[in-house]
């Protein structure tokens, strides 16, 4: 089952590789797809996209994978789970989920699905019950990263939104709800800093990106 799961993994790539391709306004040739990817500085030939493409190809780098994306200038995870919204696709051997639900866990939001055993009808039947995972919280560094960046943007609209009330000359109880907000919003940052240092994570303050 594994080698299966592991193969439709990689013709489902090669599949969408070669339907973003050809849907790219211009569409792009095989070989200009290849010739993106040299710029990149992970040139991955045309025979290699071909190969992939076609089937013929029986295994597929994780380099490979983020570049031929970047190329094409999608996200890698449309590689792996094109069939969006609600296509179905095996996550892992045997275990079916929706393209959303794949793309979600894939990129931090949640857990997977999993059988918790069977539960008995009210006929003698049985049924298969699913329950979502957790993502384990001690080592689990997605959410608390994207919890961060809510904070970080709720900071700086609630200041922004003190500014123009002052240059409005807006009522000072108005003013003072706003600095209320701002002040949750910087709590909220504060802490989840504090969550990220124990977790290991790098919090180094004035990235201009962020």
């Amino acid at each position: 089952m594994t080698q299966e799961w592991t193969q439709q993994l990689v013709d489902r790539v090669g599949r969408e590789v070669r339907r973003a391709r050809t849907a790219s306004s211009p569409p792009l040739s095989g070989q200009a797809l290849s010739d993106r990817t040299a710029e990149l500085g992970h040139p991955i030939s045309r025979a290699v996209i071909s190969d992939l493409e076609t089937g013929r190809r029986r295994g597929l780098d994780v380099a490979d994978l983020i570049v031929l994306a970047a190329a094409l200038r999608i996200s890698p995870v449309q590689l792996l789970f094109p069939e969006l919204p609600r296509g179905s696709v095996d996550v892992l051997p045997g275990r079916p989920h929706e393209s959303h639900d794949a793309v979600r866990w894939f990129a931090g939001e949640t857990g997977l699905f999993a059988s918790s055993g069977d539960w008995e009808t009210g006929t003698g039947e049985s049924a298969k019950v699913w329950t979502r995972e957790e993502l384990a919280p001690e080592i689990d560094r997605i959410t608390v990263t994207r919890q961060w960046l809510r904070a970080i943007a709720s900071m700086r609209g609630a200041q922004s939104q003190i500014t123009r009330a002052l240059a409005s000359e807006e009522p000072r109880e108005q003013i003072s709800t706003l600095e209320d907000l701002y002040d949750d919003a910087r709590d909220r940052a504060e802490k989840l800093v504090r969550q990220m240092t124990e977790l290991g994570m790098d919090v180094r303050e004035g990235d201009p990106r962020v």
